[in-house]
């Protein structure tokens, strides 16, 4: 039925809503009558350009209004989109591209030369361009939206909820990227959980500073920030002065923000402005740290979260009501969301016993695109396998334990390294830590530390080995200890273990 293409919701504000502002891009703003207008302009444009409904179409650019108003077009028209990673190799770009099948590409102008490159080695068969330079047989975008007659209306192609309506690639942390496959049907869960878990209403104004090209910029609220007829605000960049700067101007009320630039905006020498903040969503953060947060805001609701592409976004936030007695928990599952902790017969364990997080629900992607293999191995009888480790507590939140992957097995003993993360975010001297196991001819593997110091800190490795000892049991203690400048991160700004692991294999 048409009712389930996401671009109605555009026709919907525009009706309800016309005169709210929907979208801002810095100094470029548009209401919902304008949004949707210009949308309809996009969508004219993309089918001039031969563009059509079920066609794959890759999307190469940055946080813009114009990168908005194409998903949003793409929906329109019923094509499927594929956002891309502008920050991979060309090489990987070109791999994305073939194992999806894309065969039209939307770039920015500043991605002209990674374009022409793409589309003399992949299975692209056009491409168009934001800006005014133009490569290989690439269109202007500009030209083809200029010869849009004024008020062209493009039908809202109909959908399924079952219906693909975009592809997302992980960031390959493990292996090369997977496409996850978000129906519109997973859309529409994922909007739903974001305005009853956040509280989302007209009168928010949502900072969208994670990449679009990753699930925490398109749905943590992303995209349902137009279903609550809110406003959505756009930063090019994600760095902390940046975002604090916008955030202040904008008066944003909600955002989401990686670690790293968490810790960015605490370091900046003027505090921002953020009176009108009203929530702040984040994952992987040490209680120190969101104690500090609270303490400097306290007015602001602190959302920890569990969420992976898989998930299309989040299956639980902690709820304001639990803030500080379930400090750690990341929430209970989403409306319409199931998660369970099961042991390596894949039985449920009973509540605080540690074991894999499995997941279920409407949130859930149906698959990787065009990869078996995966499917089989993280999909069971219904169940998404996360590859995380946590438990389940007698209220029912669930409570993150570790990557499976990153379980240090030393002498027999399983090590949580998160664990160890833990103890050693708590020092004041560190501002950030990453732990892995390094082989070990005794113990097989031992618990090695890499940790970045705040600002003029003389803490050595020694100190913070016994800092560990006050709190850990002295298997869990890390052997070693090595302060870095920075750490190997993927897009979202998670910390790349595997990168640690490559570095320490090289030496």
């Amino acid at each position: 039925m048409a009712g389930s293409n996401f671009s109605l919701t555009l026709r919907r504000q525009a009706l309800r809503r016309a005169d709210r502002e929907a979208l801002v891009d810095g100094a470029a703003r548009w209401t919902y009558a304008e949004l949707d207008a210009d949308v309809d302009r996009h969508a004219a444009a993309l089918l001039a350009a031969g563009l059509g409904p079920g066609e794959l179409v890759g999307v190469l650019g940055r946080n813009t209004a114009t990168y908005v108003l194409e998903l949003l077009a793409l929906s329109r028209i019923g094509a499927i989109s594929v956002p891309l990673n502008w920050r991979l190799h060309p090489n990987e770009q070109a791999y994305v591209i073939d194992q999806a099948g894309i065969t039209a590409l939307l770039y920015d102008d500043d991605f002209a030369g990674d374009a022409g490159r793409l589309l003399a080695g992949t299975g692209l068969r056009t491409a168009v361009a934001n800006g005014d330079r133009v490569v290989g047989d690439a269109r202007r975008l500009a030209a083809l939206l200029a010869g849009q007659p004024a008020g062209v209306r493009v039908p809202d192609a109909a959908k399924e909820p079952g219906d693909v309506h975009r592809l997302l690639y992980t960031s390959g942390t493990t292996a090369r990227p997977k496409g996850v496959i978000h129906t519109y049907g997973n859309l529409t869960a994922n909007h739903l959980a974001q305005l009853l878990e956040l509280e989302l209403t007209p009168q928010d104004r949502i900072l969208v500073s994670a990449p679009l090209f990753h699930v925490s910029g398109l749905e943590a609220p992303g995209l349902a920030t137009f279903v609550a007829g809110a406003t959505m605000v756009l930063t090019p960049t994600f760095k902390a002065a940046d975002i604090a700067r916008v955030a202040a101007e904008e008066h944003v009320t909600g955002m989401v923000l990686a670690a790293q630039i968490l810790f960015g905006l605490l370091d900046l020498a003027e505090p921002p402005d953020l009176r009108s903040l009203r929530y702040l969503l984040f994952a992987g953060v040490a209680p120190r740290v969101r104690q500090e947060v609270k303490r400097r805001l306290p007015h602001v609701r602190l959302v920890d979260t569990f969420g992976m592409t898989e998930l299309c976004n989040g299956a639980c936030y902690l709820d304001a009501a639990h803030e500080q007695s379930k400090l750690g928990a990341l929430g209970a599952p989403f409306p319409g969301v199931r998660i369970e902790i099961v042991d390596e017969r894949f039985q449920p364990v009973p509540p605080g016993v540690e074991g894999e997080i499995v997941v279920r629900g409407e949130k859930v992607s149906p698959g990787y695109w065009n990869d078996d293999e995966a499917n089989r191995r993280t999909r069971r009888d219904g169940w998404f396998l996360t590859g995380d480790v946590g438990r389940i507590d007698a209220d029912g939140y669930l409570w993150f334990v570790d990557r499976r992957a990153d379980l240090i097995k030393s002498g027999g003993e399983n090590i949580a390294s998160a664990e160890i993360e833990r103890v050693l975010a708590q020092h004041p001297d560190v501002a950030e830590v990453a732990v892995i196991g390094v082989p070990d001819p005794t113990w097989d593997e031992v618990p090695k530390a890499f940790v970045i110091l705040r600002d003029g800190a003389t803490v050595t490795g020694e100190d913070l080995r016994e800092h560990c000892r006050a709190e850990l049991a002295r298997y869990k203690v890390p052997k070693y200890v090595e302060v870095v400048t920075t750490l190997p991160r993927n897009d979202s700004g998670k910390v790349l273990k595997k990168g640690l692991r490559e570095i320490e294999a090289a030496r």
